[in-house]
């Protein structure tokens, strides 16, 4: 378990999500479609003009981009380190969704007509210090909490929206952190029990090009 110096957040909100309107929203879209393009048919990646950028998409964020082909998964990456502007983090996520994720092989040109994209922007991580599993329970949001679980070299992220893969389940938690557990590398699913077990939590604002209001 965390310590109460180690940044204590009461589970309430994980920070202020992203204010994006709907063209800078359009416009961070199209920048990902283009380095998805450009890294399908092996070229440089978009080079983007200072006078297309806004405050908001040069602020430094974390995001994941996340592609889908048919409605199915097709690579979904992001960093975490908060170093980058946004729209450099569209492209550079973008890039290494469609090259790099090691669940999938490089997306291939044909594909491209087929692929839809989405993008979630992050508020900054904080952590979430937590008792026992009964104070654990009360302070995960369901399909609010994107969370991150670390123990020792072990460790994983699961987006807000992946809650939503869990629907069905009795005990929609347990199920979530179990399948993060091993997405972590802990066979066993247990690992979010440990008291060792240290949580991050955050939010994320999706959009993505299937979203009616971003439609032309």
């Amino acid at each position: 378990m965390n310590s109460p110096n180690d940044g204590p957040m009461d589970g309430e909100s994980a920070g202020d999500l992203p204010e994006l309107s709907r063209d800078e929203r359009r416009r961070l879209l199209a920048f990902a479609r283009a380095a998805v393009e450009a890294a399908a048919r092996g070229r440089r990646r978009p080079v983007v003009e200072p006078s297309e950028l806004t405050f908001a998409m040069r602020r430094r964020a974390d995001c994941f981009v996340t592609l889908y082909r048919h409605g199915d998964l097709r690579g979904c990456i992001g960093g975490r380190s908060g170093a980058e502007e946004l729209w450099r983090a569209v492209i550079e996520s973008a890039t290494a969704s469609a090259t790099r994720d090691p669940r999938f092989l490089p997306v291939e040109p044909h594909e491209l007509p087929t692929i839809e994209i989405e993008i979630s922007v992050l508020t900054p991580q904080r952590a979430l210090t937590w008792s026992d599993e009964a104070d654990l329970r009360r302070k995960l949001r369901p399909y609010v909490h994107g969370v991150s679980i670390s123990n020792g070299f072990r460790r994983a992220l699961y987006l807000p929206k992946v809650w939503e893969h869990f629907e069905g389940s009795s005990d929609i938690v347990a199920a979530f952190l179990s399948n993060l557990s091993r997405k972590a590398g802990d066979p066993t699913g247990t690992m979010w029990r440990d008291p060792a077990t240290r949580y991050e939590v955050f939010e994320a604002l999706d959009f993505g090009e299937s979203d009616a209001d971003l439609q032309a």
